[in-house]
């Protein structure tokens, strides 16, 4: 999807292209340069559709139980938000380079990055900083929860949690879209956050 092209209807619409260069800044985001081609829409080997997620709401989890994550995946799918739960705080980082989601729920304990690094990495980029981050501890210490306030997450809550329970923090921070009226499907709860 492109939204500048010199021809009038091929406007927000998808085009055939293809990647000629691809780098990556230092703020996390991709600078690509990209060649179009014609659209010919009588084309038979013309297979891309215009794909926005217009109405979505884009949840990205990090759990490491992989039953856990697909309690939280069944809850979440059927209240219509479209969901995605990887094992490892660098799985999440790799796709936080290329989408932006609504909400990202994550652990505190992981191997490699801790939530409170994804976090952090999070609130740090001018890309990625309006999206609410709910962070889960296994040790829920005052400290933990000071910890993840200061950071910027909306929410820090201890784990193990009922699934209803952090079913409800995400509600709260990013309505479904079954739930969004007119005056909430605009809102984000991350813009009002104190990230500093």
């Amino acid at each position: 999807m492109f939204p500048y092209s010199d021809e009038p209807t091929a406007l927000n619409f998808a085009q055939k292209a293809k990647v000629v260069r691809c780098t990556l800044t230092p703020d996390l985001r991709f600078s690509i340069a990209v060649e179009y081609q014609k659209a010919n829409g009588h084309d038979p080997n013309w297979p891309w559709t215009s794909t926005p997620f217009p109405g979505k709401v884009r949840v990205l989890g990090v759990e490491s139980d992989p039953r856990m994550a697909q309690t939280m995946r069944d809850l979440l799918e059927h209240d219509g938000y479209q969901v995605v739960f990887v094992s490892t705080t660098k799985q999440a980082l790799d796709i936080l380079r290329s989408e932006v989601h609504d909400v990202i729920v994550a652990e505190v304990e992981c191997a490699e990055i801790s939530g409170q690094d994804l976090c952090a990495i999070v609130k740090k980029s001018d890309r990625l900083r309006h999206i609410p981050v709910i962070l889960l501890t296994s040790s829920a210490l005052p400290s933990d929860y000071a910890a993840c306030r200061d950071l910027g997450a909306v929410v820090c809550m201890m784990k193990p949690c009922k699934p209803a329970r952090l079913q409800l923090a995400i509600h709260l921070v990013a309505p479904p879209p079954l739930h969004r009226s007119v005056y909430s499907a605009g809102f984000n709860i991350g813009a009002f956050v104190r990230t500093s």
